[in-house]
């Protein structure tokens, strides 16, 4: 090749386009690295980050039908107007987002729909995100993605229990239900872990509506899913909900076992919050339980110790041990300590006073033989009417063996009780026979004497 060749292939004038091409290469380059400078700046300033994002999606639109930066542009879009609260617009460019689901692979229509729908979940207007869940519901329909459709019919449940709309909620759980049965309407066991948190969505719409009847029918069947490869996630919630079920049954070391699990699967899905609260749970159905075993001896419990809320309830519990009262109306009355704060606790604090006051009193009445009733109610700081209330509980349980004198206001303790008084009784009977036999041979022999 020639000098004079070489410079003429060089040159500008190029017969085969080459400027066009390198221009419409250019265009290209623009936005890609218009697009990672949004990138770049979505963390810091999201406005800013927000602008180039759009200047992206208008380029590429001129370029005709390709959506490969479009595509990933809107979603970031989507996910920077939840961030800075621009609910409304975050709607219009999702819509727009899952417009294009059919020009992109599955994998990445899959992805950035879970991408967005992770990342929205937090946003505060509950409304606009129960549209953006069914936007992606409608758009599904087109597709034969069941796994995505059923991910995504469960965050729109759990958003539907939050906002404590039971009809919709209703209507979702039994269309997610159907997905887990075969043809004849059983459960289809092989779907183990779909089906938890079907029953994991269900029980919590039981406790929502204090539907006791439905929930007692569905907690053993989860129990029974021992084939699922269970997430901790579904196993803590209803592990809780079966917690709180036995606690309104009264059924206090079965609401302990339960609300143990619960906190472990909390604990293990790195849920510290609801761990916490699920601690606090223990503890009380522990003493309700009038349990020996000291939950805070578990290697689980000690990471949370040093915690004041925790530290507190531990506090709570050593002093229910000591049968010291006074400590304990602190603890449950200092605000610091947030014990009553739970509305739940709350709701069992009498079943906890009246468990500690029976565990005080039955203390407090050991040294006597006879106790003014005015006396008792004055020390555990109750009426005269609910000391009275206690003693014939501690009397029916066979606690103590007395006998209350309502009319002079006086208790009358027989010596021992519990189990020594039982061996008393039961003593007592054996020689009242042996003297009515007695008394019957002696008259006998009187007679015969006589006769």
């Amino acid at each position: 090749m020639s000098d004079s060749d070489e410079f003429e292939y060089e040159s500008d004038d190029d017969p085969y386009g080459g400027a066009e091409e390198e221009d419409g290469d250019e265009e290209a380059i623009q936005i890609e690295n218009t697009f990672y400078e949004a990138d770049d700046n979505k963390q810091n300033f999201p406005e800013q980050a927000l602008e180039q994002f759009q200047r992206v999606v208008t380029l590429e639109a001129t370029r005709g039908s390709e959506v490969v930066w479009r595509f990933k542009a809107l979603q970031n879009i989507v996910i920077l107007c939840a961030r800075i609260g621009r609910f409304d617009e975050m709607a219009t460019r999702y819509r727009e987002l899952l417009s294009y689901m059919d020009q992109v692979t599955r994998n990445d229509a899959s992805e950035a729909i879970n991408t967005v729908l992770d990342s929205v979940s937090s946003a505060s207007d509950l409304a606009k995100l129960e549209t953006i869940y069914e936007l992606t519901l409608d758009a599904l329909k087109a597709t034969a993605n069941q796994r995505l459709w059923f991910s995504t019919s469960v965050k729109l449940a759990k958003l539907h229990l939050e906002m404590g709309d039971v009809q919709k909620l209703q209507r979702l759980v039994k269309a997610l239900h159907r997905t887990c049965q075969k043809a004849d309407g059983t459960d289809d066991v092989s779907k183990g872990s779909h089906l938890l948190e079907v029953y994991a969505l269900e029980i919590q719409m039981c406790t929502l509506t204090k539907n006791s009847i439905r929930m007692k029918e569905i907690y053993p069947k989860t129990i029974n899913l021992t084939s699922a490869i269970a997430d901790p996630r579904n196993i803590a919630v209803i592990r809780e909900s079966g917690g709180k079920m036995f606690m309104s049954e009264k059924k206090w070391e079965a609401a302990y076992n339960e609300f143990f699990e619960a906190f472990k699967n909390y604990q293990e899905t790195g849920n510290a919050s609801r761990a916490k609260i699920m601690l606090k749970y223990v503890v009380l159905a522990n003493m309700l339980a009038l349990s020996s075993i000291n939950p805070f001896d578990s290697r689980e419990a000690k990471v949370y110790q040093d915690d004041p809320e925790i530290s507190a309830m531990a506090s709570l519990r050593s002093a229910y041990e000591q049968n010291d009262i006074g400590t304990i109306d602190q603890l449950l009355t200092n605000p610091s300590y947030r014990i009553l704060s739970d509305a739940f606790i709350r709701t069992y604090l009498q079943d906890l006073l009246r468990n500690i006051r029976l565990q005080v009193l039955q203390n407090l009445i050991k040294p006597y033989r006879c106790v003014s009733l005015d006396f008792l109610a004055k020390e555990i700081n109750v009426t005269s009417e609910e000391v009275v209330s206690l003693l014939v509980q501690l009397i029916l349980d066979e606690k103590i063996a007395a006998r209350i004198d309502g009319i002079e206001g006086f208790l009358q303790v027989s010596s021992g009780g519990g189990e020594k008084a039982k061996q008393f009784a039961g003593l007592q009977k054996w020689v009242d026979s042996f003297e009515r036999i007695h008394n019957g041979l002696h008259g006998k022999l009187n007679q015969m004497q006589h006769g």
